[in-house]
């Protein structure tokens, strides 16, 4: 058997090589690049094919002689144009079972991604074969990005989310889940959620860094509206919707949890404080980063 994994210089496509490697699963990755694909793939013993979503010729090339694919995408304009044709493309070399990362608000929200997902879903969802859509929450990765030092040295995690709380999920969950289902052969014809095991606060995930760093982390519920303007600065095109999701962590409309990853992988999802274990030298340099601006 073998798998066309794509986005494995990505958070998810590497986890899924890497789950379907230890499954004993053939997998074949194609990447832009090769020597960022090697640095990605490293040990794993994966093989590098270059393509480009942009040329259709290059994905069936990668596609030919596989069984199944990994299907993402980074967001932006051409996604749902890109998606939608590497799906076509795939199902014509031969792929039976293409398990693409969607979200978990597909269907759900408005945003520019969760309308993406949903117009992609909707698409394959009429093509001949069969599908499995795993929509991820929140990434536990995500609050990696929300560390800032003062002057002082005091280091925080700064997002207006007030006592709320969300069923984050670990990515190394979505590698699980993804290669169980290419593995095991069997699609879904359907959409997975995968969230993590409980909804967790801000509060929480700071007590989890701190103990794993021996660092004093805690959580500052920044104001909304200084926070949404900050973001119009940074991610201007997607300011709106990043807010908006820590509004509804704010106001309880966030909290979500499924027990799918359990159902599929046959383990549940890994916990904050097992996330935290697992990546202390990224939760360190994401500090040493912010200290650096």
């Amino acid at each position: 058997m073998k798998v066309l994994v794509t986005g494995v210089t990505g958070k998810t496509g590497r986890r899924v090589a890497e789950s379907l490697v230890v499954r004993g699963v053939g997998v074949r990755a194609m990447v832009r690049d090769i020597e960022r694909g090697k640095m990605a793939t490293l040990g794993m013993g994966v093989e590098l094919v270059l393509g480009d979503f942009d040329d259709t010729d290059s994905v069936a090339n990668a596609a030919e002689g596989c069984d199944g694919m990994y299907l993402v995408v980074s967001d932006g304009g051409e996604q749902v144009r890109q998606e939608v044709e590497a799906a076509e493309t795939a199902i014509k070399t031969g792929v039976q079972h293409i398990v693409k990362l969607s979200s978990s608000d597909a269907e759900l929200r408005r945003s520019y991604w969760a309308v993406a997902h949903n117009d992609i879903e909707l698409a394959i969802r009429k093509m001949d074969f069969g599908y499995s859509f795993i929509r991820p929450n929140y990434f536990m990765d995500g609050f990696l990005d929300l560390f800032k030092v003062d002057p002082n040295g005091n280091i925080t995690l700064e997002v207006p989310t007030g006592d709320g709380v969300i069923g984050a999920i670990d990515t190394y969950d979505i590698g699980e889940t993804a290669a169980a289902l290419l593995a095991g052969g069997v699609p879904l014809n359907g959409p997975a959620l995968l969230t993590g095991p409980e909804n967790i606060s801000m509060n929480r995930v700071a007590r989890a860094f701190s103990e794993v760093t021996g660092i004093e982390i805690s959580h500052v519920d920044i104001d909304a509206d200084a926070y949404r303007s900050q973001l119009e600065i940074q991610h201007s095109a997607s300011a709106g919707d990043i807010a908006d999701i820590y509004e509804e962590v704010r106001s309880g409309t966030a909290e979500m949890i499924s027990d799918d990853i359990e159902r599929i992988t046959g383990n549940p999802p890994r916990t904050i404080e097992q996330f935290a274990e697992a990546n202390v030298d990224s939760i360190r340099a994401a500090i040493a980063a912010a200290n650096a601006e």
